[in-house]
């Protein structure tokens, strides 16, 4: 290997927000210690939903270059009469009950014309940038990470026009991606999403993703999961005169657990006592037909707080608050393929989990026989039932060794480990 620079080219990066940063924010600090020079490319202007400026400060001696981008999300306030907002929150017109002509044409005209994703009118200007700075600086490797799977499309034009090795990593499905049914895809834009994923997957030198099945689904490229960070918040008590439920993250109709709204009215109704001290803590985008929905429920409506975005530092704190935490996976097959971020957040938390998804996936191989807590399909009711009594009356903790095995394995500073090996392959003829 004659460089050890790495030019990393990411649409989310601090101070982008939520979970589509933390994965390649956290490699590429474990890189920087481990003396590579991770180099990110990055939008200077990305119309991102969620930001979090706490995030800065982490990554402020990685070298980061910006360049601008242009989103036609202008187009879409013109289409949808949001004139007052500088973006549109994901999936909230997908959602919307009932959608209005101009709805519908802006949805057909992302899921159709702007392909892979809004992002793709940047790629030729990056792709020019990119080709000058690793012919200037001497860069050896290029890391595309999708998505938006249009950073894919600037790894493809790198490669073709330099010697660079290009590892494209996969944190979500692209062709097979459970959205694109929302979005009205047609059969001639999937095959335009098929060509330019087949396109990838055959010219990256290495394709790494975050799970064994999505790997697979994939085509046996390398697994390279999501993980934690070893540099925990202080451990706090949970709330002890009350019975705290958290989620942390999108709410969705994708994946909103309304039968588990329903047992929990129930058991309120059922038990005083229960009912005295349930508390709901949701934090993150929800869909407003789901927050309709849960202030429906007599005994639900003033159990529930909405928190709203949470940095990522104050994040760790109310998972710690808690003392069970609720995992949604989305209500599709994509769900046996993914490992989410969240799932490691909430282990490092040391708190029970009750996940919603199948069971046979990749999740469930880790969570099947672990004592932190049970995946259950969302129509399990009367087994989410007796898992929910069963935290409630403390008859289950979190296993301090299950959990420590875990995190050990699926430490940033483990995966780095991992990463270094692909990156030492990558350069053996």
């Amino acid at each position: 290997m004659t460089s050890r620079k790495i030019l990393i080219v990411t649409y989310y990066w601090p101070p982008s927000g939520g979970v589509g940063v933390q994965r390649w924010m956290n490699f590429a600090l474990q890189l920087k210690e481990k003396e590579w020079e991770p180099i990110i490319l990055t939008p200077e202007n990305p119309q991102f939903e969620i930001k979090d400026e706490t995030l800065v400060g982490k990554v402020k001696d990685i070298q980061t270059c910006k360049l601008p981008i242009w989103e036609p999300f202008q187009l879409f306030h013109n289409l949808t009469g949001n004139q007052e907002r500088s973006h549109i929150q994901q999936g909230l017109v997908m959602e919307k009950s009932n959608k209005t002509v101009r709805d519908k044409l802006a949805v057909w005209i992302r899921g159709n014309l702007l392909l892979p994703d809004p992002r793709v009118f940047w790629v030729k200007k990056a792709t020019n940038f990119a080709v000058e700075f690793i012919k200037k600086e001497g860069v050896s490797t290029v890391i595309t990470t999708g998505p938006p799977h249009s950073m894919h499309l600037i790894g493809r034009n790198i490669k073709n026009k330099t010697h660079v090795k290009w590892l494209a990593d996969f944190r979500d499905p692209w062709s097979k991606w459970d959205i694109l049914s929302k979005l009205n895809t047609t059969s001639l834009a999937m095959n335009v999403h098929e060509y330019l994923e087949r396109s990838v997957l055959k010219q990256a030198d290495k394709v790494t993703t975050v799970s064994p099945r999505l790997a697979k689904a994939l085509g046996n490229v390398e697994v390279l999961n999501n993980g934690v960070s070893a540099s925990a918040s202080e451990s706090i008590t949970a709330d002890e005169s009350h019975f705290t439920l958290g989620y942390f993250g999108m709410l969705n109709e994708l994946r909103n657990p309304s039968k588990l709204w329903m047992l929990l009215d129930q058991m309120c109704r059922e038990s005083p006592y229960f009912a005295s001290r349930l508390k709901i803590k949701i934090g993150g985008i929800v869909s407003s037909s789901i927050k309709d929905d849960l202030l429906k429920l007599q005994e639900l409506k003033n159990k529930v707080q909405f928190l709203g975005y949470l940095s990522h530092e104050a994040l760790q704190l109310e998972y710690q608050k808690c003392n069970l935490l609720l995992l949604l996976l989305n209500k599709s097959n994509n769900s046996r393929w993914i490992l989410p971020v969240k799932f490691f957040e909430y282990l490092a938390a040391k708190r029970m989990i009750l996940c919603l998804g199948h069971r046979e996936s990749d999740l469930g191989d880790i969570m099947n026989k672990k004592d932190f807590g049970e995946i259950f399909s969302y129509n399990q009711i009367q087994s989410i039932r007796g898992f929910i009594e069963d935290i409630f009356e403390n008859k289950r903790e979190p296993s301090l060794e299950h959990l420590k095995s875990i995190l050990t394995r699926f430490s940033h500073r483990n995966l780095v480990e991992k990463l270094e090996e692909l990156l030492f392959k990558l350069h053996v003829h």
